[in-house]
């Protein structure tokens, strides 16, 4: 049975092709179109598909769809959407939108995620709800919580990431490393020992960025800061 869906947020376009390429062998999704709270932007086309309405289409006309939060300026952000859609649109469709390329054979995965082509995971491998995963690379019998953005990652084996951390481009993140909560990884990064929460860490190995820019004026500059 094809199911109604609708995406909440139209900032990220890629999910278009993620979408078409879910229906290429056999259609899943009836895709609707994008939900959009700046009214200024309803009525828009993005390639083909437009932009309906605000969010208080799925209290009636779209409560019978399945719902793809793609309000990702944040992971806090994008975890206060996701309630908002719970508590106040009483939404609990939330598929999993996975390229059909992806093998998940002996991976654990929760609702709500969000993963593009190129992703590979390993067995034991165990995923939370509502991540973003652009080209990551996860090794056997790692564990990922909830609401985090890997964009061309490689998390190698036994690894522990918490929720709400943003990790960016070619960032690796070496075997049995614990990561907490609300951190940032920057571009590059190869993070090497365990760092809790709310940390914003950049460089080879990784380290909190005031660190990086006071080793990098020394190095450089040949200042005493």
């Amino acid at each position: 049975m094809v199911k109604d869906l609708i995406v909440v947020g139209s900032g990220g376009v890629d999910i278009i092709k993620l979408i078409e390429d879910i229906n290429s062998e056999k259609k899943i999704y009836n895709f609707l179109g994008f939900l959009e709270k700046d009214e200024s932007k309803i009525g828009l086309d993005i390639y083909g598909y437009p932009i309906i309405g605000n969010d208080d289409l799925l209290f009636d006309k779209l409560s019978h769809c399945a719902v793809i939060n793609n309000v990702m300026h944040t992971t806090r952000i994008h975890e206060k959407t996701t309630n908002k859609l719970i508590e106040h649109y009483h939404i609990s469709d939330f598929p999993n939108l996975i390229h059909p390329e992806i093998d998940l054979r002996g991976v654990e995965i929760g609702i709500g995620n969000i993963i593009y082509k190129d992703c590979r995971f390993s067995i034991g491998d165990k995923i939370g709800d509502f991540n973003i995963m652009y080209s990551a690379t996860v090794g056997h019998e790692s564990i990922i919580g909830n609401y985090n953005l890997l964009a061309k990652t490689s998390v190698c084996s036994r690894v522990k990431i918490g929720s709400y951390n943003l990790i960016g481009n070619s960032t690796t993140l070496a075997n049995t490393v614990r990561l907490g909560d609300d951190n940032e990884v920057g571009v590059g990064s190869v993070v090497m020992k365990n760092y809790k929460n709310g940390y914003h860490l950049l460089g080879y190995p990784a380290i909190e960025i005031e660190d990086f820019v006071k080793k990098y004026m020394r190095k450089n500059l040949n200042k005493k800061i």
